[in-house]
């Protein structure tokens, strides 16, 4: 199938919240009484003004928008926009003023033309909640396989601000550009991460590996005036911290991207070791306890499906896998307590996280029974530090 991704792009989304419209929602939401008069004179008695010079503008009241840096001002934006995804058919995924929206269909034609009519519907929402999208800066991408053609007439993607069943302005019709491998653009950043549309993620290994060989400099120049334990911190601060960042996203890229990434991480374990740039790494590896990239692939895929097994994770994952027992209640198998998986024949589908996590959790020992998480995670960086062909 096609996927269709809308990433929007709101203008100044803390700064335009309603006073009175946050309050309504509050109250829906079940604070009354007190406690909605508390949060009504929290909100009440705003004022700001503009310095030009040391001349300063006459105060006015304000009665939009929730205190940025503050505890409350997060919490108090996530109840206001906590109902968008009524709005529309399309599945919303949001984290703070970031939102994406899905769709998938076989037929592209039919796809664009039910995502153009979704977008109106949310940018009524938007215009009912005194909230703007920024149409410029709002971009889509078609996820596909290699082999799925498009062509350009066919997802043509528009902005529509005009209210459904009233007559229809052209000013307030915005285009959306598209994000593909030929464009300008061949790529969108979302919470840090780089995706393009078949998701090979080249890119973002690529800026990845360009931000470790940064560090990689600084801690090459000061190898040789501080000691091997703050060789390690630096390690764990300017590098372990950047491989390790949604590695559960990127991880379905193909060898040959995920290798770069393997080659700057021994690069910093030599540095580290003052070890020549030809000397194996996999007893420094051991030595210095720390995991090469395809094992901090599986731990952050096994702290994942421990999260999933024992039912931490949000909603939306819930039924992701199913066990053979609950696939097939009425025959006794050997492996009744395994994920299931559905049989696939594509290779990419293969690096995919939908075949792969739930593989690597069937295949891992009897540590996946122990509840805590701490508890799992450290026996099972145990046994991979002491198993080199893991």
């Amino acid at each position: 199938m096609y996927c269709l991704g809308v990433f929007l792009d709101l203008k100044k989304a803390f700064d335009v919240c309603s006073h009175e419209i946050l309050l309504k929602k509050l109250r829906k939401m079940g604070i009354r009484g007190k406690t909605h008069d508390w949060f009504a004179n929290y909100l009440a008695g705003r004022s700001q003004c503009v310095d030009i010079g040391g001349n300063l503008s006459v105060a006015r009241e304000i009665n939009i928008s929730v205190i940025q840096g503050s505890i409350l001002g997060p919490i108090l934006f996530l109840c206001y926009i906590n109902d968008f995804w009524r709005s529309n058919s399309l599945f919303s995924v949001l984290f703070a003023d970031d939102t994406t929206c899905l769709a998938k269909n076989k037929n592209l034609r039919t796809l664009t033309d039910f995502v153009n009519t979704e977008l109106q519907k949310i940018a009524n929402w938007f215009r009912s909640n005194k909230m703007a999208v920024n149409a410029a800066k709002t971009k889509f991408i078609i996820f596909r396989t290699h082999g799925r053609r498009i062509d350009p007439l066919d997802c043509q993607l528009f902005y529509n601000m005009n209210e459904i069943g009233h007559p229809v302005d052209p000013s307030l019709i915005s285009p959306i550009e598209r994000i593909h491998n030929k464009g300008s653009t061949t790529c969108f950043k979302l919470l840090g991460v780089l995706f393009d549309e078949y998701l090979s993620f080249d890119q973002h290994i690529t800026h990845l590996c360009a931000k470790v060989s940064k560090s990689l400099f600084c801690i090459n120049k000061i190898k040789n005036f501080v000691n091997q334990g703050t060789l390690l911190m630096l390690y764990y601060a300017m590098v372990h911290s950047h491989i390790v960042y949604c590695i559960n996203v990127y991880s379905c890229a193909n060898k040959s991207a995920l290798e770069k990434i393997r080659i700057k991480q021994k690069q910093a374990i030599r540095i580290i070791t003052n070890s020549g740039f030809r000397d194996h790494t996999e007893p420094l590896f051991a030595r210095l306890k720390i995991l090469n990239v395809d094992k901090l692939i599986r731990h952050s895929a096994l702290k994942f499906m421990h999260n999933y097994v024992n039912r931490k994770l949000p909603l939306s994952f819930a039924n992701t896998w199913i066990t053979n027992r609950e696939r097939l209640p009425n025959i006794e198998l050997r492996n009744a307590d395994d994920l299931y998986t559905w049989p696939h024949k594509y290779a990419t589908l293969k690096r995919m996280q939908l075949f792969t996590f739930p593989k690597i959790w069937n295949d891992t020992g009897i540590h996946k029974q122990n509840p805590v998480l701490f508890q799992f995670l450290s026996a099972e960086k145990k046994s991979m530090l002491s198993n080199p062909a893991m």
